[in-house]
């Protein structure tokens, strides 16, 4: 009786069009999952705008459904790669809220740049440190003393290293969370 509703057809052609990027087939899978929800929650005599507020937004329904079919792809689909994986789930949810785009951006900067400042310090240091000349440079390759940027180096890179396992811990926690907020598939 609540397929016709015009308030469940706007909420269904909301949650589609939050869908669309999707393979046609999960996202027909997506929209039969809800609209079932729906009706066997309203058939039990929830009212219908109370299983709306429920489900919650259908822009925030839809990217929580997307996060679960990269967690858990559909029988049948290629899985993806560990690699393609991280960087899906990372662009989906960073793509959520301005707080995780700033974390994200944030986190995956710093790691990134710590790790091959690092990288570029100690061998600066070990260079300085052997007395090797360097073609392109007309001078040391480091401006501080040989032992500080072999000290440093390791250091920054550590931080890298730990800002990218920040990233991913947020990443994971942030999928279960978002995970855990669709409705039992049924």
């Amino acid at each position: 009786m609540t397929g016709d509703h015009p308030l469940v057809e706007r909420y269904l052609s909301r949650l589609e069009q939050g869908l669309k990027l999707m393979a046609p087939t999960d996202r027909e899978e997506v929209v039969r999952d809800i609209r079932s929800h729906i009706a066997e929650a309203t058939a039990s005599g929830t009212a219908l705008e109370s299983v709306l507020n429920t489900l919650g937004p259908a822009e925030a329904l839809a990217r929580a459904y997307a996060v679960e079919l990269v967690l858990n792809p559909s029988p049948g689909r290629p899985p993806m790669s560990p690699f393609q994986r991280f960087f899906t789930l990372a662009g989906i949810l960073a793509l959520t809220s301005i707080p995780t785009l700033v974390i994200v951006v944030t986190l995956g900067a710093v790691g990134i740049s710590f790790i091959v400042s690092g990288f570029a310090v100690l061998a600066a240091g070990i260079v300085d440190a052997a007395g090797i000349t360097l073609p392109f440079l007309d001078g040391p390759a480091s401006d501080v003393h040989p032992a500080i940027a072999i000290a440093i180096g390791p250091l920054l890179f550590a931080a890298g290293v730990a800002s990218l396992w920040g990233l991913s811990k947020y990443l994971r926690w942030l999928a279960r969370t978002v995970s855990g907020a669709l409705p039992a598939r049924t």
